[in-house]
């Protein structure tokens, strides 16, 4: 009789079994969560390896500044990007393209085009030398691959190789420096403004400068110009948008009315193929 009393405030003690989850109810449970995690997880990676591995291009010169699309775009989604740019380019100050007013009046139209501004920040990376190809490299290899990069150095190599003729080379010309001739030795500002249009609709535009002494050509796409040239440190200043695409439908008729004939004699496609060559 001891020994049953005894068994019986053992078990009165214990809580009941509704209250105690199995072993197998807590596994079941962890597989699902770590099931539906791994699912959305491998799910992003893939999505971020496509896009990184993407080596699809489109290239544009958008009144002499470059303008690359990688990957898959429709061509409605190319003539919003590229129209709106271009007339944010052309509204901004012109004689003034390489100053801190170009660049902000130059984002803030962007703006107001449907441009959504996610993140900016600057750079002012301490080299050895400089090329608009090396320069890009630094600032966009957190966002490119490695193939994807060596992609975009091409197709800027082979801007030096357009014939001398070419009303295209003249556009990038005209837009690629800019000369003060007020002081004693005449300062030159490389100061091109590329455009970086990834799959999915994030757009980086890099607005790269460093000075020199005298006027360079279209060889400083790719050729290093060394330290002892430069004056000072090069400076990008780098913006990420997204343009929102239900806003610009508002406006995408005023913006094309606006710009007229120009998109014709300002906005230029190059043959991706022939600039990968």
């Amino acid at each position: 009789m001891r020994g049953y009393v005894k068994l019986f405030l053992i078990k009165s003690a214990l809580p009941p079994k509704t209250h105690l989850p199995t072993f197998r109810t807590w596994t079941d449970k962890y597989s699902r969560i770590v099931a539906r995690e791994s699912s959305r997880a491998i799910s992003i990676i893939m999505k971020a390896k496509n896009s990184m591995t993407d080596t699809t291009l489109d290239i544009y010169i958008v009144d002499g500044n470059v303008t690359l699309f990688f990957g898959e775009h429709s061509n409605s989604f190319k003539s919003d990007i590229l129209n709106s740019s271009l007339l944010a380019h052309l509204v901004s100050n012109p004689k003034g393209i390489a100053t801190d007013d170009w660049f902000h009046s130059y984002k803030k139209l962007l703006g107001s085009l449907s441009w959504l501004l996610k993140s900016d920040g600057t750079q002012n990376p301490k080299v050895q030398s400089a090329s608009i190809s090396s320069l890009a490299k630094l600032a966009l290899s957190r966002y490119l691959s490695a193939t994807q990069l060596d992609k975009m150095t091409e197709c800027l190599s082979e801007i030096k190789h357009l014939p001398n003729d070419s009303e295209i080379l003249s556009a990038i010309q005209k837009r690629l420096q800019t000369t003060d001739n007020s002081v004693k030795q005449t300062t030159t500002t490389i100061c091109p403004l590329l455009t970086i249009v990834c799959d999915g609709g994030m757009v980086i535009s890099s607005l790269i400068r460093f000075e020199t002494s005298g006027r360079i050509d279209v060889s400083i796409f790719d050729e290093e110009l060394p330290s002892s040239k430069i004056n000072g440190t090069p400076k990008i200043n780098q913006w990420i948008t997204f343009l929102g695409e239900e806003n610009y439908a508002n406006i995408r008729n005023t913006v094309i009315e606006k710009l007229g004939s120009k998109i014709k004699t300002r906005l230029f496609h190059l043959d991706a193929a022939s600039s990968s060559n």
